[in-house]
Parts: structure tokens; sequence; C-alpha cells
């Protein structure tokens, strides 16, 4: 008796941790009326540990008007190196814009900082840039556990008639975008969808696309994991989002 709970369990371990290393990519089209002709954007986030293996670029054969890598890219233990290998596969995709999650300045704020300019990713810390590709804004804040959140500062030089896009590294934020701040799309990860789950129970709810009023809220069970390099009930991915404007 005693030796079938262990392979069970065993088993289950080998599978959880199966899952953790899979590649799922989420496939969402959003119509537009603000612009015309489409835009591509990438949406990942919670890399931590994981290595972006290369058969996800064989998978993401497009080239994306922006790659959002909505934080924790990184965490304590996590070699540079491997970073900004993930970096550099990423940036074969399209321009990287990047904004800080609770783990990442772990590595040291000033490291990391220095490798992503290095690399040519774009840093939205309380800021907005403007896509030179379509007519679409990108805003980005710092992460929540600073205490150092400014959304009007991230808002200062956006234009209310472009389509906008809201990144965040906690969906906490979400909540606190006031009406007078029109945005298309917000997007963030940090809560894993539980990461593991029992029964449809977990400590967080599953990632999932939902059309909050005027606008959509994005919320991924993002890319790694942490504490655990494990995963039940809450699949490992991330978002390829087409955004269709007018014709």
């Amino acid at each position: 008796m005693v030796s079938i709970v262990s392979q069970a369990a065993f088993s289950l371990l080998r599978y959880m941790a199966t899952m953790a290393q899979e590649v799922h990519i989420e496939h969402h089209q959003i119509h537009s009326s603000k612009f015309e002709g489409t835009a591509k954007l990438l949406f990942i986030s919670d890399i931590h540990r994981r290595t972006v293996p290369l058969k996800l670029l064989r998978k993401l054969a497009t080239n994306y008007d922006a790659v959002l890598v909505g934080g924790d890219f990184t965490e304590d233990g996590v070699p540079l190196e491997r970073t900004e290998r993930n970096i550099k596969r990423l940036s074969t995709l399209g321009p990287l814009y990047y904004v800080f999650g609770n783990n990442d300045r772990e590595v040291g704020e000033n490291k990391l900082l220095n490798l992503l300019e290095t690399n040519g990713v774009t840093i939205l810390c309380n800021d907005s840039v403007r896509l030179s590709t379509v007519p679409v804004q990108i805003i980005g804040i710092d992460d929540v556990h600073t205490g150092k959140v400014d959304i009007d500062k991230a808002f200062e030089t956006t234009d209310a008639s472009m389509y906008t896009v809201f990144m965040t590294h906690s969906p906490a934020y979400f909540t606190k975008l006031a009406t007078d701040k029109p945005v298309d799309l917000v997007v963030a990860g940090h809560h894993h969808g539980g990461q593991i789950r029992f029964l449809n129970w977990g400590l967080q709810p599953l990632g999932k696309l939902v059309k909050n009023q005027d606008r959509y809220e994005l919320i991924s069970n993002g890319f790694g994991t942490t504490t655990l390099p494990l995963r039940l009930g809450a699949q490992s991915e991330l978002h390829s989002i087409k955004i269709v404007g007018k014709k």
C-alpha cells in the first residue's frame, strides 16, 4: 500500500514538473475603431527561473509590434546570463517593453537596469511610449511593493485618442485606473493562476481575458514558477494579441 501511494505521489510530482515546463500560447483577437490596420502584441510575464526555449520562437514565427514583459523577468539566484539570453531570444520577435515585478530587484536593481538598457529594452517605470509601427501607446508603472507607483506621472505625455495599453505586474492596479484615464487594454501577471490548484481551488484565480465595460483586462497565469518549480491546474502561458482596427 505504501509503495502504491509513493508511486502515485512520484507520478503526480513528475506530472507537475512537466506541466511547469510546458509552452502554451494563448491567442486573442480584439477589435478597435481607434485606428486602421492591425497591431500585434506579445505579452509574457513571470518568467522567473525559466529559459525561453527556442521551440517557442519557432511557434511564434511572426514579427510583433511590441513584446510586453510584465515583470518578474528574473528573481534571486538567477544568473544575469540567463536573463540576457531570454532578452535576446524574445527580441527576435519584436522590440521589448518591460515593467518591474516584485522579484526582479532581488538580483540587484542597477545590474538589471544596465542589462536591460544595454540590450535595448524600453523600461516603463511610471512612463509611456508610442510604438513606431502602429498608432498604439504603452503605459507601464513601477511595482506596487516599492510604494513608488505614480499613475498620474505615467499618463502625463499620453494621447487620449490613441489605442492605449496599460501594463502592470500586479492586477491590483486594474481597479485604480480612474475613469478620466481612458485605457483600451490592461495586462498583468503576478498571480500565476494560483500555480498549484486542487479541484479548481487555488490561492489565486486562473488568468483570463475579459471585457470590463469599455476595456479588456488580461491576467496571465505567467510563464514560469516561483518557490516550487511545479504547476497543477494552472498551465504556463504567454499571449499573442492581435488588435484589429477599422478597415
